[in-house]
């Protein structure tokens, strides 16, 4: 592991000519007794001094998402990343970190601890799968299996009141030019094959932690040259180590974009084969400010479903989020 402790703050660009670098910090929740699921996620740029603050819950079956773009200090290690309503707070380098919102339909204060160490994604067998091109400026990236614990007050809707948090939840933290890239003039419809990207699950129980990134569609060529297909990590009490590889299947609605299940197998350290399926799915939304620095432009439909989870092989169960993205955005311009 390479991550070191200032890590958990704001990165910057050895090179200002490849445009907007920035630092992206995303955290779930998932709590099936109170009903709340959802991310947190922060975009930070210091070399274009800003960054955009939201929540995309799903609160009782009702999606509540909420965003706020606001100027940044020119500061990399903070005390608090804040916009005024929402707060993120490094409480404990690699281990705890807090989000507060105070909303007018919702507010919360949340803690997260860490429940295994955190992994980085560039000790991937074979590499970081996200990275292999000197035009695409990866700078790091890190995941963790996290416990999200404290207070959620619903202040609009059927059923407002005050709910204790407590469930498994996920974080990663990455720095990267992913969004500076420019977009084609035009985007060509793809057939649904084609349209599949990558996925991305955290599936928690309580012995294990599994992670991993790939694409869904087998016959994707990875967009770097030389990139692995798959990479991740299985955290549980040995620590937190790399898986050998990963796939997987989604059944999708009638839209061709919204998951009605998955069923992954992967890999694991020493060679093992698991499959896991998905059971009740409890939310979906999407992680909504997926863009550069055209405000109009959607880059990537990134969608975040939350689900039961089971092993096939051994019964296990346990519950997370499966993320996953379909291209080309629709519809790609929203303003």
């Amino acid at each position: 592991m390479t991550v070191r402790t200032e890590d958990e703050y704001l990165h910057r660009t050895s090179d200002e000519s490849k445009g907007l670098f920035s630092d992206n910090f995303w955290l779930s929740i998932c709590d099936r007794e109170a009903d709340i699921f959802g991310v947190n996620h922060i975009h930070a740029s210091l070399n274009k001094g800003y960054a955009r603050f939201s929540t995309m819950m799903v609160i009782d079956g009702v999606v509540q998402p909420w965003a706020n773009k606001v100027v940044l200090p020119n500061v990399q290690k903070f005390d608090r990343l804040s916009e005024g309503r929402m707060t993120y707070e490094v409480v404990k380098p690699l281990e705890q970190i807090r989000v507060t919102f105070d909303g007018p339909k919702y507010g919360f204060d949340l803690l997260y601890k860490g429940r295994f160490p955190v992994f980085d994604y560039n000790d991937c067998i074979g590499g970081n799968p996200l990275t292999s091109s000197a035009e695409y400026n990866y700078g790091g990236h890190y995941e963790q299996g996290m416990l999200c614990t404290g207070e959620f007050e619903v202040r609009a809707g059927p059923r407002q009141g005050r709910r204790q948090i407590n469930s498994f939840a996920h974080r990663d933290h990455s720095w990267t030019n992913r969004f500076s890239h420019e977009t084609p003039w035009e985007l060509a419809p793809l057939s649904h094959r084609d349209s599949l990207f990558h996925f991305w699950p955290s599936i928690q129980t309580e012995s294990m932690h599994l992670n991993a990134f790939g694409w869904m569609n087998p016959d994707f060529k990875p967009p770097f040259e030389g990139a692995p297909r798959s990479g991740g990590f299985l955290s549980d009490a040995n620590g937190s180590h790399p898986i050998e590889g990963a796939s997987c299947e989604i059944r999708t609605e009638a839209d061709g974009r919204t998951a009605m299940s998955f069923r992954y197998r992967f890999i694991l350290p020493g060679g093992k084969v698991i499959h896991v399926r998905t059971g009740r799915k409890y939310a979906h939304t999407m992680n909504g400010l997926m863009r550069g620095e055209n405000e109009a432009e959607c880059t990537l439909d990134c969608y975040e479903s939350f689900f039961d989870y089971e092993v096939e092989e051994t019964g296990e169960r346990g519950y997370g989020c499966s993320e996953y993205s379909i291209i080309p955005p629709y519809p790609r311009w929203r303003y």
